[in-house]
């Protein structure tokens, strides 16, 4: 009869997604996911196979948060308008505040992994994809109602803005003055005009 796990899977892809984020995949070794999630390799390997499955397993868990962020923020009663601006400044606040220097997970997985692995590129372009369905159901809505403009077509402005989002948080990771992406966003949100 198996054991049951002594360890909750889910914790530990939560864990092991906040080692990968501080230091990248190929800084990070099976021993500091270890120490980290707190398992022997059994238990590692058995649930989640090899080091690339957690991985891919922890970018999962990065993205699930990503999108649950993204729905409270695009999701609220009112102007899709100031949605999208309240989404922009959410965008201010991870390149500026706490933890700005951590930069984005999916971005920091594209730059290391993206040009040679077909699993992670494969990840990449779905989570993309999925945000940029998010953004763009809110950016149509806004033009239903006349708060911003039908010149643009929503996927190509939804890639635009999720684009200038990401270059935000790799600023993020060298130090900025609040002012500087404010200034930024100021300039993204005249595409909706």
């Amino acid at each position: 009869m198996p054991r049951p796990k002594e360890f909750d899977p889910d914790t530990a892809a939560q864990e092991a997604m906040e080692a990968f984020w501080e230091r990248g995949y190929n800084a990070t070794s099976v021993n500091d996911l270890l120490a980290e999630m707190g398992l022997n390799r059994g238990s590692l390997y058995g649930t989640f196979g090899d080091k690339k499955q957690l991985f891919l397993a922890a970018l999962d868990k990065y993205q699930d948060q990503n999108v649950a962020m993204i729905h409270e923020v695009l999701d609220q009663d009112g102007s899709a308008r100031a949605a999208i601006e309240a989404l922009l400044n959410l965008a201010i606040e991870k390149c500026t505040g706490d933890g700005a220097a951590k930069g984005c997970l999916a971005a920091k997985a594209a730059l290391e992994l993206a040009p040679h692995d077909k699993d992670v590129a494969a990840w990449l372009r779905r989570f993309h994809r999925r945000n940029t369905d998010l953004v763009a159901r809110t950016i149509s809505r806004g033009q239903e109602r006349g708060e911003i403009t039908r010149r643009i077509d929503a996927r190509a402005a939804a890639r635009f803005l999720l684009n200038g989002m990401a270059g935000l948080r790799l600023l993020g990771t060298i130090g900025m003055a609040e002012n500087e992406p404010r200034d930024v966003v100021k300039m993204m949100l005249k595409v909706l005009d």
